[in-house]
């Protein structure tokens, strides 16, 4: 099948058409969903957050179609009637995908998607796009009407390779600028761009793109947390699929843990998360008196027995929900300045510590002050008590309204 999209700077027209009253012909409003992963399960902050937006269509729209890779077996009983979900199996790259736009953005071109968008998005439906690198899938005559970064995506992308890959990050330099370019590109031609932090909003402004804040939520507990039971253990949350986690682990582990067990030789650590029985962080295993947990079934009988949750991220953009979730959990954390970007007001509720010495540091000193972890952890889970996805979706919605009213 032909390579169906151009350079994503060029945007079809406004939209045209409808009945007397500027609603669609017929009285029933209709959406896409493009989705990088289709969110069957809840494992992830970006699957979190594509599951949010989801919700807000279908609490919008007549009619709802999501289009993604990956399957979701159970949607049919997960969604209302009114949403289809279209099952892609896996992205197939073309050469002209990948010129047009990078070797980044080009390896999650589909031609099914292309040809689908192609033959059913009609004039007035309502197109948005989940993740810039989506947006080489949308056919040049296909209007993109919203945009979801997530992230900055190609700053994440520089940020992992200085960090993770020193040499191959050089080498792979061109190859950035040019899905930076295309990003760029993707987010001028959209009628709208969302995007989950304040700093992200600030890079998209100075390039003279403006956007919608929509914060990132979380999954909050029906259940208050249980107190912290003050016995000195540690936990870090996350999936090791995602490069930033394992390279945050792989440091925790070796520069950051042992300090810790000459400050407090009691101490404990936990590391739960996806992918760690697989994709091990640390070749010579597990420290003294560090254990993993992987792919678990519940995080909350992890979270219940830790003290302090760790955020020790040296990479990685946008807001981080593994931060947000500690703190709805009633749990102190100590994380890097990176780890609090996008959530610098809750400074006052976290310890922030750049460099090994003095994370370590931070993280002993609560573990061996349980009264001050309990503190640090009831101030934070009141500062996030409206942190759920429901509220922080209430901007897109409020944005929903005024697309489909202007129908």
């Amino acid at each position: 099948m032909a390579d169906q999209t151009t350079d994503p700077a060029t945007a079809p027209g406004p939209r045209t058409g409808g009945g007397p009253d500027g609603r669609p012909t017929g009285g029933r409003a209709r959406a896409w969903v493009l989705l990088k992963q289709l969110p069957a399960r809840a494992d992830s902050g970006g699957r979190q957050r594509s599951r949010a937006a989801l919700d807000a269509y279908a609490a919008v729209f007549d009619e709802v179609h999501v289009v993604g890779f990956d399957r979701w077996p159970t949607w049919r009983e997960d969604l209302p009637p009114h949403v289809q979900v279209h099952e892609i199996d896996a992205p197939r790259p073309t050469p002209g995908a990948v010129l047009r736009s990078s070797v980044f953005a080009g390896k999650w071109y589909s031609p099914e998607i292309a040809a689908l968008l192609s033959a059913e998005v009609r004039g007035l439906d309502v197109l948005h796009v989940d993740f810039p690198q989506m947006a080489v899938n949308v056919p040049a005559d296909v209007r993109i009407d919203v945009l979801d970064l997530h992230n900055i995506e190609a700053d994440l992308l520089r940020r992992r390779l200085r960090t993770e890959h020193g040499l191959l990050g050089r080498l792979l330099a061109p190859e950035v600028a040019r899905f930076a370019r295309f990003e760029l590109s993707a987010a001028r031609r959209a009628v709208h761009v969302t995007a989950c932090s304040r700093l992200d909003q600030e890079v998209l402004r100075e390039a003279g793109v403006p956007s919608t804040f929509v914060p990132n939520g979380v999954v909050v507990p029906e259940q208050p947390a249980p107190p912290a039971p003050g016995e000195g253990r540690a936990i870090f949350v996350g999936a090791m699929d995602y490069g930033p986690n394992k390279a945050a682990l792989r440091w925790f582990l070796d520069e950051v843990w042992p300090r810790v067990r000459v400050a407090a030789p009691q101490a404990r650590f936990t590391a739960v998360g996806r992918g760690l029985a697989g994709s091990h962080p640390r070749p010579a295993g597990e420290p003294e008196g560090a254990e993993f947990a992987s792919d678990v079934d519940s995080l909350d009988p992890y979270y219940a027995a830790a003290d302090v949750c760790v955020v020790p991220l040296l990479s990685g953009g946008g807001t981080k929900i593994k931060l947000v979730e500690a703190m709805t959990r009633g749990r102190a954390v100590v994380t890097t300045s990176l780890g609090l970007e996008g959530l610098e007001e809750h400074r006052d509720v976290v310890r922030v510590a750049d460099g090994a010495e003095a994370f370590a540091t931070a993280l002993a000193g609560l573990l061996t002050d349980p009264a001050t972890a309990r503190e640090l952890g009831a101030a934070a889970r009141e500062r996030t008590a409206t942190f759920s996805w429901e509220s922080s979706m209430e901007a897109l919605r409020d944005l929903l309204q005024k697309i489909r009213h202007q129908m």
